[in-house]
């Protein structure tokens, strides 16, 4: 059979199970979630085969965008009950054709068992977890993000994902010449398993049906891809980031779900980036908590306003760090010296901010708005003084100068006067940025207790109400912005200065 017979096959088939599921539920008055894990099951199993049938990837590019759109209708408008219904709302089912798309995009030329196994754990592995987690009477429950998880779910996912990827590795890799030694395999199973399962424990919303096989898929890809020296290092730098993620979370510098993604950051930057990327990257987390944990006494009431607290969590991690871990995912991937300046200005950016907050509040100086340049309450957001500003251009420098001792021969051309200016600027810049949007459009409340203005969702033990700014763009998403906008800033100063 032809690519497009296959798909048309598949098509059919796929949909025909999505009906059946719908009248299954309806007949046998079964529990959706009992009949949306069985369609999951078979359409990961059933997927897992297409690198044996398909010659090209773009009838299954196709399929899959198809369904990408479908399962996103059918979750907003509550369609396919059979498939989509759940206790809870997910984005599942159109995560799933997505991590496909992207797999074989990614895998498709080079590696696919890498996509046979990703998919074979996305619908067997992530199952297990599931299953044994809800049929354990007591389960050890914990909250890394916003949907609770179990230990024996966790365990769960760990070991099937285990079994699979060894399975697969040892049985298909010969199949498409990939075969390597059973001792490498293990290790490589071990290591991918591990990240499947925290990709799984960090998910909101069914986004574990994305963060799972492609946490999973880039482990393989560099044992399958890399020589063995980059399979130690990134061995050695996941042990040191679990090391370093076990310290701040016991320092109380980070709760449970800031820990585990200090683990998961701290891998791709200490396993791919070497010392030139660690150094800097510790220099601001290490020196922004102690900063933080110093001047909590002489914080407490602006405490009341602030969301963010000196012990960072998930979304804080993710929001000061994540756009520093994709830059040093990019320059694995191609090399390109310049990354290492924009992921310094990334850097730089959220040091600043740190610093400027935090010192600017010490100082005891009246704050202003950056807007209109008034006097504002200390504490509001977007109010800036010019101790804050000195603060933040000290932090940023302490980036650029961490960046210029730790850059090594890799990186030695590119320093100079000119470019630790570049770095202090867009830290500098940055932090502004940060500073504007929490004065135009990050989101404000009131509480309607005591009538305080508050970034807090909850305050006095009530929800509070807003008064300001955008609901979604709360600290966590400004302090994204902020990181981003610094590597732009940088990016422009590099290009034209």
């Amino acid at each position: 059979m032809s690519d497009w017979a296959y798909f048309g096959l598949f098509f059919v088939v796929l949909f025909a199970l999505v009906g059946a599921a719908d009248l299954v539920r309806r007949a046998l008055h079964w529990p959706p979630e009992v009949t949306r894990k069985s369609v999951h099951v078979i359409t990961a199993v059933l997927v897992a085969t297409t690198p044996f049938l398909f010659h090209s990837r773009t009838p299954l590019v196709v399929l899959a965008g198809i369904f990408v759109v479908v399962n996103y209708i059918g979750v907003r408008f509550r369609l396919f009950q059979g498939m989509h219904g759940t206790e809870r709302e997910t984005y599942g089912t159109v995560f799933f054709p997505l991590a496909f798309i992207v797999l074989l995009y990614w895998q498709w030329e080079s590696h696919p068992v890498v996509i046979i196994v990703a998919m074979l754990v996305l619908g067997l592995a992530d199952t297990a977890a599931a299953l044994v987690g809800e049929g354990t009477r007591r389960p050890h429950s914990f909250h890394l993000a916003r949907e609770p998880k179990s230990l024996e779910g966790s365990a769960a996912m760990f070991v099937a994902s285990f079994v699979i990827v060894l399975a697969g590795l040892l049985a298909l890799g010969p199949r498409f010449d990939e075969a390597i030694p059973v001792w490498t395999a293990v290790w490589a199973s071990l290591l991918a398993a591990l990240f499947a399962t925290v990709g799984e424990a960090i998910s909101v919303s069914g986004s574990d049906n994305l963060t799972s096989p492609l946490a999973l898929a880039f482990v393989l890809d560099l044992f399958l891809s890399y020589p063995r020296s980059e399979m130690v290092s990134f061995t050695v730098g996941t042990a040191f980031a679990l090391i370093v993620a076990a310290l701040s979370y016991k320092a109380l510098f980070l709760n449970a779900g800031g820990a585990v993604l200090t683990f998961v950051l701290g891998s791709v930057v200490f396993g791919l980036g070497g010392w030139s990327f660690t150094v800097p990257i510790l220099t601001f987390f290490i020196l922004s908590s102690l900063l933080s944990k110093v001047g909590r006494r002489r914080r407490d009431p602006v405490l009341d306003v602030f969301e963010k607290h000196s012990t960072r969590g998930l979304a804080q991690v993710l929001a000061n760090g994540g756009v520093a871990g994709v830059l040093v995912l990019i320059w694995f991937y191609t090399c390109l010296p310049e990354l290492y300046v924009l992921y310094l200005a990334s850097l730089a950016a959220v040091t600043a901010d740190t610093w400027g907050a935090e010192l600017g509040v010490l100082s005891g100086l009246k704050p202003r708005s950056v807007v209109s340049w008034q006097p504002v309450a200390i504490g509001t957001s977007g109010g800036v003084t010019v101790a804050g500003i000195l603060g933040g251009l000290l932090g940023a420098l302490v980036i650029g100068l961490s960046g210029w001792l730790s850059a090594g021969q890799q990186f030695a051309s590119l320093w100079g006067a000119r470019l630790l200016g570049i770095v202090m600027a867009a830290g500098l810049l940055g932090s502004l940025v940060d500073s504007f949007l929490g004065a135009t459009v990050q989101a404000q409340h009131r509480c309607v207790k005591c009538g305080k203005v508050t970034e807090k969702l909850i305050h006095c033990g009530v929800a509070t109400e807003p008064v300001r700014g955008f609901l979604w763009m709360n600290n966590d998403v400004v302090n994204g912005f902020c990181a981003f906008s610094g590597v732009l800033f940088a990016w422009f100063l590099i290009h034209s200065v």
